[in-house]
């Protein structure tokens, strides 16, 4: 009986016989997750997946310790992964150009599954062979340092960039990496090895978190405070207390799913003129760093707006549940993701109010909806005009086309228009009997303003000339903190200032207000 262990397989030549070139130096082995690209694969296939089969793919994340060969196989062929717009590392591409050019061999050898790694050495056509997990042997560390050794007697070079990857640098003659910097070099030199070309990652650094948890956008949370300081209860510090302690909350909370909505839409935001820049689809953040990330933002989230007040963890929870199906699956619905996204904004205004025990009104909510849709039909209004002019026919990962730009326009500024005259209504039938607001002339304001800031915002869009998000716009652009800073002044004059002697008879004279009241019932 034989029990010697299995000749290694060789690696899977991408070239024919008479292409394969000389010995020109030292074989080139190179890792493909986290060091030819700034990507992992797998992660990359967990989450096309995980927007598309959500039970499936936690199924396979269960399995996947028991069988990790075989898992892999399964997600990345079950996976749509656009391997032509994955993110590389540019220094190691170029290394890998020269070594060929030299005539070196250049192998991709990587653990992750071969049929992803087939597409990626395919698309890129710098490698000469691949060597890969086949589904049945997991070719990572050990098993992958055997397999250079068995393929590559003489002494290979290897590029790398995890702890797992210390077997294979102490079995090459030649150990370069990726990331890391003097620690790994020495802990390589430790380990016997010679160190030889170290590469840079991009990224990683708190800018790029930053930017993946949108803290710009944290903005938004300020709704929580309109509630309360439309009924003046600001002034109450336990009340204003309890809305500054929620404000990070909310903020953690979308902080989380702004990172899993990332996950969700890698494909499509490479495809977007700006999105592709973003730290995830970029590959400035590693997938696995968001995957930890986002759980903990919205779990710390979550506990922290229970500990503060139940109604307010309702919420939270509601919000929580509306955006996570808005990032799967409603906002590739037309017209439905700009209501959706006004739900999500109105839902802020509540919060304020569970957390100040403040009732918000029906003008309060009606207003907001118009006016959010308005503002999120201007961000779509956007990407249908770029779209338009790039010759695309289709918004990626929206259900958009370039022929929707007068619908989206016509909508817009309606829901724009709506806003000016519900808020002239809610002076005059709330606002001004409220007897609340000391000089509410300067309420007058406020339709005017709002009107100005909301034309800026659609001439721009309609110029294509907007942010993608009109909030970035707003907290950015001088003209519109200008407007807010008028807006903010007329109601403080207005809750503050010296009572006005003006007479609002639409609100406080009788006769008028009963022939009014005459008029809408129809006598």
């Amino acid at each position: 009986m034989n029990l010697s262990a299995p000749p290694e397989p060789a690696p899977q030549s991408l070239l024919s016989p008479a292409q394969v070139p000389g010995q020109g130096g030292l074989p080139l082995a190179v890792d493909l997750d986290g060091t030819f690209l700034l990507t992992d694969t797998l992660f990359e296939a967990i989450a096309n997946r995980l927007r598309v089969r959500p039970l499936w793919t936690l199924l396979q994340l269960i399995l996947l310790p028991f069988s990790i060969a075989r898992i892999k196989a399964r997600l990345s062929q079950a996976a749509d992964v656009d391997v032509t717009r994955l993110p590389v590392n540019e220094e190691v591409l170029a290394y890998c150009r020269k070594a060929r050019e030299a005539g070196r061999e250049v192998v991709l050898a990587s653990a992750a599954d071969q049929s992803m790694v087939k597409a990626v050495a395919d698309h890129f056509g710098v490698f000469t062979s691949i060597m890969a997990s086949d589904g049945t042997v997991n070719n990572k560390g050990r098993n992958k340092a055997a397999r250079l050794k068995a393929a590559y007697p003489n002494g290979f070079e290897y590029i790398g960039d995890s702890p797992a990857d210390m077997k294979v640098w102490t079995a090459a003659r030649l150990a370069s990496h990726v990331d890391g910097g003097t620690a790994r070099s020495a802990a390589i030199r430790a380990r016997g090895a010679e160190v030889g070309a170290v590469f840079d990652r991009p990224g990683g650094d708190l800018r790029s978190w930053r930017k993946a948890m949108r803290l710009h956008q944290w903005a938004k949370n300020l709704l929580i405070f309109v509630a309360p300081i439309l009924a003046l209860k600001t002034s109450e510090p336990e009340a204003f207390i309890r809305c500054l302690l929620g404000f990070p909350l909310v903020g953690l909370m979308a902080s989380g799913t702004y990172i899993l909505n990332d996950l969700l839409d890698l494909n499509a935001d490479r495809r977007h003129h700006s999105k592709n820049k973003r730290p995830f689809a970029s590959g400035r953040i590693k997938l696995w760093q968001g995957f930890v990330a986002a759980p903990v933002l919205i779990i710390t989230g979550l506990v922290g707006a229970y500990l503060l007040s139940p109604a307010f963890f309702s919420l939270m929870a509601a919000y929580l549940v509306i955006t996570l199906s808005y990032s799967i699956s409603l906002k590739r619905i037309p017209l439905f993701d700009a209501l959706l996204l006004g739900v999500l904004f109105t839902l802020r205004l509540f919060m304020g109010g569970a957390l100040a025990g403040v009732e918000v009104t029906q003008w309060l909510i009606v207003f907001s909806m118009f006016l959010f849709f308005s503002l999120s039909l201007a961000k779509r209004h956007v990407e249908v005009l770029k779209k338009a002019e790039a010759g695309d026919t289709q918004v990626a990962n929206r259900g958009y086309t370039a022929r929707d730009a007068p619908l989206t326009l016509a909508l817009g500024l309606a829901a724009a228009t709506a806003c000016p005259i519900i808020l002239v209504l809610y002076l005059i039938d709330s606002a001004w009997p409220s007897g609340v607001y000391q000089a509410p002339d300067a309420l007058w304001m406020a339709p005017l303003i709002l009107s100005i800031w909301l034309m800026r915002v659609w001439l721009l869009a309609n110029r294509a000339q907007l942010d993608d998000d009109p909030v970035t716009f707003a907290i950015r652009d001088p003209a519109s903190l200008g407007l807010g800073a008028a807006l903010a002044a007329s109601f403080l004059f207005a809750a503050f200032g010296s009572p006005s002697e003006a007479h609002n008879p639409l609100a406080t004279d009788a006769p008028s207000r009963q022939a009014l009241d005459s008029l809408a019932a129809g006598r």
